[in-house]
């Protein structure tokens, strides 16, 4: 997960530009924005008004500027304009669709049985009713059924030429072109506002100062503005004569904008509580274990390298529960207030509560359903490592302390959350005398320095015949920290909305781990090329997922041995078993366990939003859902006073998390396509194995992928990959083929030492108030001190009475 195209969508302070260099700098006939909150908004969306754009009803000025209802006097100052490249503007190029969630429902989520006429204004259902629609010319009584020119044909076909149908048809045709225009002038000028304000936030991520930092506040408040006015004025174009796919799926994506259609005092709310708590997070610190006057630990990257480091059981405990209690206990009020007002603006936008709208980019029925179908295919293979970890941690810290049947204590997996357990593979590794593959000192020899190692990625996807990077990519990324500023130096990829400008910005160091990044950052500038001739509102991922899965295919390439020897980067053969399990192992502790965690995320918060959870359940029902899914516990016993899940940085920024989880899969779902597509993965074929295949000079492989790539989100997600690779949903299968010969081990080595296979419930993990905190659980107390005086003995007979009692009234 650790880099991620930019989307224009989100609030990132992401995207400035060198300022030695020379731009053009795009001027829009918009004013001002009004005076409201600044505060960062982690989708993006905008600002809200309650006026409307355009009161005239239904009539719409497709030469309008889209600009927010309520804006200040003409003769206000126009805000600044940001430099941008200095190649000719070309058409738009953003991928800036709702954050990442395309807003495609064209069904509205509602009975596909409904009755409704074409648009209703109040139900917002575009459906159509044949028999009773006034509008459908078939059932019109005047219709003169005897006039040849409507024998055989269709009059809700605008596709044919308009001079051979009656005055009715044309009409119909001419209001359908009017929306063609009206799409074609918000485009365009929504290209050009999002150049503006791309550019503003690349200028301060790679130049961080008080001014850079304002210009990217005002840029992202204008540019948010914009899409409210933009939504607004989408409210008023008729859509019941529209039957042009492509047509009515750009209508629908610019009229769904989240948040932003809070009303204004809402909306500042809204921000301004994720700005709390956000606050909160990223001023977290702690003290050091043992050494109370050594404070100022902060998450990254103290804690970070603790947990990944550590093997002191209760130096592990303590900054797992410091953690906690500095994060997520001092946010849970407000995040109850942020659900209200997430569900409050998913309602806006017509969805019943803010899950429909989180599941609305997938476009399925079920969204739960599908999920979980797929990790019940994945789960046999995931209790195989489960139990092995467990073990080998059984043999580190003792059997009184990891039990042989029970979940396993969060806190010794190598992460402050258990989202990935690379940080133990030095304890865990199934071959421990082979050496894990590692490139970096052969790069150093060898001279790699940054801008060779992305020629390296370059020459990855050229020869795969896909496009060579521009010009200006070479010429405006920021591939190494500069020497005479400070930037964020966090990897990700830039569009500038534009179709010709795309960077790269990250601090590249001669290492494999910046090696396998480069070409993960450098595949998010390939999708950018293929789908920069779409419209602007389909420039973004098929799902929200689909960015991440390119540059993690990409990645499955890069970082294989067989890849690596092909670079002259490993000298020795690493073809053997002990390579290819410990290299499958590696993998599976980052990829195989982050998935339970990437599902649990959100399907605590689906819950969460929908009401199925109430807010005193909040923190007991994420450890049911962890002990359910990933076979975990927390290491002390928690209450509902905790609030765990806000220890985790997109809870508090409210940022779904489901993508990852989709990302994950379909990677392995893409990586197979491709693979069996180059003959280089045979089902069955021990010679030709999954995890052994590299699509390195592969240009069908280059083909698939730029026909999956070129389509953006103008499609339906399951339509592109079943068009593109034979397959039109989210599967399991392609992950189980690549850890085949890891799970064969896996499923030998727990049969070998008689490893119980899941996880049994082994107590309380988390009680409804503190007062029961010190309840003995199961042979063995939570927090316990070696013994227990007189005292204590009462308080805990008084706890458990108070449990009983509280039993009754619930």
């Amino acid at each position: 997960m650790a880099c991620a195209h930019k989307r224009n969508v989100k609030i990132w302070f992401h995207l400035t530009l060198v300022p030695f260099l020379c731009f053009a700098e795009p001027q829009l006939d918009l004013p001002p924005s009004p005076q409201v909150s600044t505060q960062r908004n982690p989708y993006g969306f905008g600002l809200s008004s309650t006026q409307s754009a355009n009161p005239q009803g239904n009539q719409f000025d497709v030469n309008r500027n889209f600009q927010y209802s309520t804006s200040r006097p003409p003769n206000s100052a126009t805000p600044g304009v940001y430099p941008v490249s200095s190649t000719p503007f070309s058409r738009i190029n953003p991928d800036i669709s709702n954050n990442g969630y395309p807003s495609l429902d064209y069904g509205n989520g509602r009975n596909p049985s409904s009755t409704l006429r074409p648009f209703d204004d109040r139900n917002r259902d575009d459906r159509i009713d044949t028999t009773n629609d006034a509008n459908f010319r078939r059932n019109d009584p005047n219709l003169s059924r005897n006039d040849p020119n409507y024998v055989g044909t269709n009059p809700y076909s605008f596709n044919r030429d308009p001079n051979t149908n009656t005055i009715d048809d044309r009409l119909n045709y001419a209001n359908v072109q009017q929306v063609r225009d009206f799409l074609h002038r918000a485009d365009d000028q929504a290209s050009k506002e999002c150049t503006n304000n791309v550019a503003a936030q690349w200028n301060f991520e790679t130049d961080v100062n008080d001014a850079t930092q304002h210009a990217a506040l005002d840029a992202q408040q204008r540019y948010t503005l914009f899409q409210r006015g933009l939504w607004e004025a989408a409210q008023h174009v008729p859509r019941g004569a529209i039957r042009d796919f492509g047509t009515f799926r750009q209508l629908r994506l610019i009229s769904t904008i989240g948040p932003a259609a809070l009303p204004p005092d809402q909306l500042d709310r809204y921000n301004r509580i994720i700005n709390d708590m956000l606050a909160v997070y990223n001023s977290a610190e702690i003290c050091a274990y043992n050494e109370p006057f050594k404070c100022g630990l902060h998450l990254q990257p103290e804690l970070q390298f603790i947990m990944s480091h550590s093997r002191d059981w209760d130096e592990l405990q303590h900054a797992w529960t410091e953690w906690r209690r500095n994060t997520g206990r001092r946010i849970r009020d407000l995040y109850e207030q942020l659900v209200d007002l997430t569900n409050q603006a998913a309602r806006l936008n017509n969805f019943t509560d803010a899950s429909a709208f989180w599941m609305f980019p997938y476009e399925t029925q079920n969204m739960r359903q599908d999920v979980d179908e797929v990790w019940e295919q994945v789960k046999p293979l995931y209790d195989l490592l489960h139990a092995y970890v467990r073990r080998r941690l059984r043999e580190a810290y003792g059997p009184e302390r990891i039990s042989r049947s029970a979940p396993i204590p969060a806190h010794v997996l190598g992460d402050m959350w258990a989202q990935s357990w690379s940080g133990i593979v030095p304890i865990t590794l199934p071959y421990p005398g082979k050496k894990l593959v590692d490139v970096t000192s052969e790069m150093v020899q060898q001279g790699y320095t940054p801008v060779t190692t992305f020629q390296l990625a370059e020459e990855f996807f050229v020869s795969m015949n896909m496009s060579a990077m521009p010009d200006d990519f070479w010429a405006l990324s920021v591939l190494q920290q500069p020497a005479d500023r400070h930037i964020h130096c966090q990897p990700s990829a830039w569009d500038f909305c534009n179709g010709h400008d795309f960077r790269i910005k990250m601090c590249t160091h001669p290492d494999m781990k910046d090696l396998i990044t480069a070409h993960h950052e450098m595949a998010h500038i390939q999708y950018f090329l293929a789908y920069r001739n779409q419209p602007k509102v389909f420039r973004d991922g098929a799902n929200p997922g689909f960015h991440e899965a390119i540059g993690e295919t990409i990645a499955l390439s890069v970082s294989s041995p067989r890849h690596l020897q092909t670079l002259g980067l490993i000298q020795r053969s690493v073809d053997d078993t002990a390579h290819d399990i410990n290299y499958l192992f590696t993998q599976a502790m980052d990829k195989l366990a982050f998935l339970p965690f990437a599902l649990v995320m959100d399907k605590w918060r689906w819950d969460v939003f929908s009401g199925e959870v109430r807010k005193e359940q909040y923190n007991c029902q994420w450890w049911r859902l962890r002990e359910q899914y990933e076979g975990i516990k927390p290491p002390v016993l928690r209450s509902e006073l905790d609030f765990d899940p806000g220890s985790k940085y997109h809870i508090p920024a409210n940022i779904p998390y489901i993508r990852y989880f989709v990302s994950t899969i379909l990677q392995f779902q893409i990586h197979r396509a491709l693979c069996s597509r180059t003959g280089q993965f045979i089902p069955g074929d021990p010679s030709r194995p999954l995890h052994k295949c590299d699509i390195y000079r592969n240009p069908e492989a280059g083909r698939i992928l730029t026909r999956i790539m070129e389509r953006g989100s103008s499609l339906p997600w399951s339509q592109v990959l079943q068009e593109t690779i034979g397959e039109g949903k989210l599967s399991g299968e392609a992950l189980r083929d690549y850890f085949r010969p890891l799970e064969e081990w896996l499923r030998s080595e727990n049969l070998r030492t008689g490893e119980y296979l899941g996880w049994s419930y082994d107590g309380d993990y988390c009680k409804f108030s503190i007062e029961t905190a010190g309840l003995q659980v199961y042979g063995g107390f939570y927090n316990a001190a070696s013994s227990i005086g007189i005292t204590s003995f009462f308080t805990l007979l008084l706890s458990s009475a108070l449990m009983v009692v509280g039993m009754h009234w619930r």
